[in-house]
């Protein structure tokens, strides 16, 4: 049996909340629903819908999805800032943990281990794995089996081990930050795992758990020059790639020796192939969804109310998510640079920044407006939405925050204003924010140029060397706060793209991040979320909620509140013959 610590209660609360936003349903009316956090006219509470997987009535057969792919990013999972990499990899590879999209809960379940224990005081994870799990029966693994010492591997890798990764590529390994402090990793015998931590860190087990934390066999990533994933996938999962090429498809076959069962104790994957196709744009997409050659669309901010009404009418049976997702909208400033290093510049544009009208007129009402910690994703630590929408620069009415705004700006020197560049990277809804944030800005009298440059090429290099002025970023998160508060705000941090400093905020994060209760975590979360008020380093925008398609013949589909993970319905995913 595993002993669950308070801190593992903490981290699985989040998750519960998270899925408590999962909706999946056929064509339904949405009628508006005045007041509260809503989603799509609704209450959260009242699109809370429950999914589960079904024993498969029929063998067999392809499903067709849809690929994510960037021009010139490797398939590497463990790699940050892009999601290429894992995309390709969930189907083939397994990770240590992961979260059960199937269970409302959305809770933190083993995958690659059958169980996990938590010493009393958070400082160490005891893992047990399964016996027997083979990786595929290709070289240069040849089938042989997995043990902890490629869990081992793999955690050290992530976390950019120096003896692991090449000097060139570091800076695209960011989640050491996501594990605390590792002070040793044990492997005591094959099965076992024993991660042992400098100090209680509580948001270790949705490190673990995160998709990203997929088990790649240490043979197979150093058979290449610079120890990075380039070309195909090993792992031990549902499905073998049989090819792969960029921006155009990734074809997978089905492992006929993986090791889970269904619940019935039924040889998993339904499946025999899996393929995902790419898509120069999202219409023409839909157009292949419309016309049957595509099983499931991708999970999108961008489908609209229309375009899904569209497709319902031609066919009523259509189904629809809609999933709240760990992907929050966000305008940063470079803190290194004038006007941005004054703290009054900064808040102005906080308090006249209308984060109603970009909800409203970017996502139809659907995305749900947050700060760093109250947002539907962190709910367990969140405060409530009627508190949020009190604060400077969250209310509906924008008239106080304008006169606040103004006579900061007037008290830094700036009451002319100023010219200013903010980087956008380009994507379906990129000029709408551009033109709207501009639009925004003129009452303090701030001229806002756009930048609009390619995601891969441009945008990720000069996002992670801080060169930009202010810059839109749509971050991935987790479904713990500190993928938010520490990733991106903690001193040093190396997703803290801006520079941003605050001796006054690492303190609050430190504390909650060494939280052994979730009051204690609520408490210090809740905390550092007025200071980012205070200090405006990062603007808030609002949380995504992405739309789902799936045609009626598919099976056991389900969406995933965290980005570019909904392929992992793959492994119990089936097809009615048609």
């Amino acid at each position: 049996m595993r002993r669950k610590s308070i801190m593992t209660w903490t981290l699985q609360m989040a998750a519960v909340v998270t899925a408590l936003l999962i909706m999946a349903c056929g064509p339904a009316s949405e009628t508006g629903q005045p007041g509260g956090n809503s989603i799509g006219g609704k209450t959260i509470e009242e699109r809370t819908g429950v999914k589960t997987a079904e024993t498969a009535q029929q063998r067999g057969g392809k499903l067709v999805i849809v690929g994510t792919g960037t021009f010139g990013n490797p398939n590497d999972p463990h790699l940050t800032a892009t999601a290429t990499g894992k995309v390709y990899a969930i189907p083939v590879t397994n990770g240590i943990l992961r979260r059960d999209s199937y269970d409302p809960k959305y809770p933190v379940v083993g995958d690659l281990a059958k169980s996990w224990d938590v010493s009393p005081d958070g400082k160490k994870y005891t893992f047990k794995f399964h016996e027997g799990i083979k990786f595929h029966n290709v070289a240069p693994v040849n089938g042989r089996e997995f043990t902890s010492e490629d869990a081992k591997y793999t955690i050290m890798r992530i976390t950019a081990d120096p003896s692991l990764i090449v000097e060139k590529w570091k800076p695209r390994f960011q989640r050491a930050i996501d594990f605390g402090e590792i002070d040793s990793i044990d492997t005591p015998d094959k099965y076992t795992m024993v991660v042992n931590l400098k100090s209680a860190y509580a948001p270790f087990i949705d490190a673990v758990a995160n998709p990203g934390t997929l088990v790649v066999p240490r043979e197979f990533v150093e058979q290449f020059p610079e120890k990075i994933i380039t070309e195909g996938m090993i792992g031990t999962g549902p499905f073998m790639p049989t090819q792969y090429r960029n921006q155009q498809i990734a074809s997978y076959k089905k492992n006929l020796d993986y090791w889970r069962k269904d619940a019935a104790g039924g040889q998993l994957p339904y499946l025999d192939e899996l393929d995902a196709l790419y898509f120069a744009d999202l219409q023409t997409e839909l157009a292949a969804f419309r016309s049957k050659q595509l099983d499931v669309s991708t999970s999108s901010n961008a489908i609209t109310r229309g375009q899904t009404e569209s497709l319902q009418k031609d066919d009523p049976n259509i189904q629809v998510f809609r999933t709240p997702v760990a992907s929050m909208n966000v305008f940063r400033f470079n803190t290194k640079f004038k006007p941005f290093q004054d703290v009054r510049v900064r808040k102005a544009i906080h308090l006249a920044l209308d984060r109603h009208q970009f909800s409203d007129l970017i996502t139809e009402g659907l995305g749900v407006i947050s700060g760093p910690v109250t947002t539907p994703i962190f709910a367990d630590v969140s405060n409530t939405m009627d508190w949020l929408l009190q604060q400077p620069g969250y209310k509906k009415d924008k008239k106080a925050d304008l006169e606040e705004a103004k006579r900061l700006m007037k008290e830094a020197g700036y009451e002319q204003g100023f010219e200013t560049r903010a980087m956008f990277s380009t994507g379906a809804t990129s000029g709408d924010w551009a033109a709207l944030f501009a639009d925004q800005m003129k009452p303090l009298n701030i001229t806002v140029s756009p930048d609009l440059v390619d995601y891969a090429g441009q945008w990720v290099p000069k996002a992670t060397n801080g060169e930009f002025d202010m810059a839109w970023m749509a971050h991935s998160i987790a479904t713990d706060v500190d993928s938010l508060l520490a990733a991106h705000m903690l001193g040093g941090a190396p997703r803290n793209y801006g520079k941003f400093t605050s001796a006054k905020l690492d303190d609050l994060i430190k504390k909650e991040q060494a939280a052994i209760t979730i009051e204690e975590r609520r408490k210090w979360a809740q905390e550092a979320e007025k200071v980012v008020f205070e200090e405006a380093p990062i603007l808030f925008v609002y949380t995504n909620v992405n739309t789902m398609l799936a045609q009626p013949w598919a099976h056991n589909i389900v969406d995933s509140p965290l980005i570019g993970t909904a392929v992992a319905y793959a492994e119990k995913a089936w097809v009615e013959k048609r």
